[in-house]
């Protein structure tokens, strides 16, 4: 796969700097991530002059986007390009677009499942797909990754909710229900699932070895053994610095086990996983993302860590806890950084994860892009 991720120039000339672009665009939450959506057809046709301007929407290279529409964190600084003019039959296109913070460059190789949520009620709420009785269904293909996702939505009396009562963790207030459903046929980016055929890998870094599950399930991750970095996967965050400053090794490394650019800063995802807190199931997870420990877990990073319970020797498989009775026994709990995240798989070796999200239309209007 070609990735059309480069590094943007800022800086222009005296013209540019007396001339601002009006480009539409809206402002959601989906999940724990907030997403601007920008349609295809407001933006130019050249996928160089696209990150350019998301660069500088966004007022990055600046720690704090201070002048720019940012929020100074990777799950505040994402961006969707959604194919207005091909949406159809229930079906969207789109790119998701993760622009850096502290340098200008935007990278195109990854997925968002919290960003897909946002989408999925946009979708409706903009009408590129029309809403039927009860719940809507609407299928969103990222056309650079090949993932498709189906977001279910429900709309009584065909009419799309403005605002709903769904409230989960890491969320400080509720927003619309979306079920968000990944199937194994599209989850993965690069190819295989398990890119060198094993649930446990050794990556080798400064002389040390640590365990790994390298997968590739909603996005392509690098799964450690919280034993190998000296962790539990229950630290609070204050604990875990280390593991964000080794994490650009870390990922650099099992980028080239797994045959994927080892150049990005959004994939493969890093995270350590450890046993469920005591008397709990499931299992513990820490993520890190574009440099700082996520407050939750991504989605993607979810499915993959599904994907990987369901196999026998793997990382996950190893410290995962399942429930001795359950209703829904094929159920996953992962303990996050804040609170816990669940999963419906339809087998212990899934092919098919859904999860329980809220999404909210926060904005929508016009921003002003300086031609620097």
């Amino acid at each position: 796969m070609t990735s059309p991720t480069g590094t943007v120039a800022v800086g222009g000339s005296d013209a540019s700097l007396s001339s601002v672009t009006q480009v539409p665009a809206t402002l959601v939450r989906g999940g724990t991530s907030k997403c601007w959506i920008f349609r295809q057809s407001d933006l130019p046709p050249d996928t160089s002059e696209v990150e350019r301007l998301l660069v500088r929407t966004f007022g990055s290279p600046d720690l704090r986007q201070i002048d720019g529409v940012g929020g100074a964190s990777s799950t505040t600084s994402k961006a969707i390009i959604v194919d207005d003019e091909k949406a159809a039959n229930g079906i969207v296109e789109y790119r998701f677009a993760q622009i850096a913070i502290d340098n200008p460059s935007v990278e195109w190789d990854s997925n968002c499942g919290n960003c897909a949520t946002g989408l999925g009620l946009y979708a409706l709420h903009a009408g590129l797909v029309l809403p039927t009785e009860d719940v809507s269904r609407v299928t969103i293909v990222n056309t650079v990754t090949g993932l498709s996702l189906v977001c279910e939505i429900p709309t009584p009396g065909g009419q799309v909710p403005a605002y709903g009562a769904r409230q989960l963790p890491g969320q400080h207030y509720p927003g619309v229900p979306v079920d968000i459903i990944f199937e194994q046929n599209s989850w993965s980016s690069f190819g295989a699932e398990f890119p060198s055929g094993k649930p446990l890998d050794e990556v080798t870094l400064r002389g040390n070895t640590y365990r790994a599950t390298l997968i590739d399930a909603g996005a392509p991750a690098a799964l450690f053994d919280s034993r190998d970095l000296g962790a539990t996967g229950q630290e609070g965050a204050e604990d875990l610095q280390h593991l964000v400053d080794l994490a650009p090794e870390l990922r650099a490394a099992a980028a080239k086990l797994m045959n994927i650019p080892d150049h990005l800063t959004s994939i493969p995802k890093v995270g350590i996983i450890g046993p469920p807190p005591a008397g709990e199931t499931g299992v513990s997870a820490r993520m890190i993302s574009m440099g700082a420990l996520h407050p939750a877990i991504g989605l993607t990073s979810a499915v993959a860590v599904a994907a990987a319970s369901g196999r026998q020797g793997s990382v996950v498989d190893q410290y995962l806890v399942r429930p001795e009775h359950q209703s829904d026994p094929n159920g996953l709990v992962i303990h996050m950084l804040n609170g816990v995240t669940r999963s419906a798989l339809n087998t212990p070796a899934p092919t098919k994860v859904s999860f329980q999200r809220s999404a909210r239309v926060i904005s929508e209007g016009t921003v002003l892009v300086p031609g620097d």
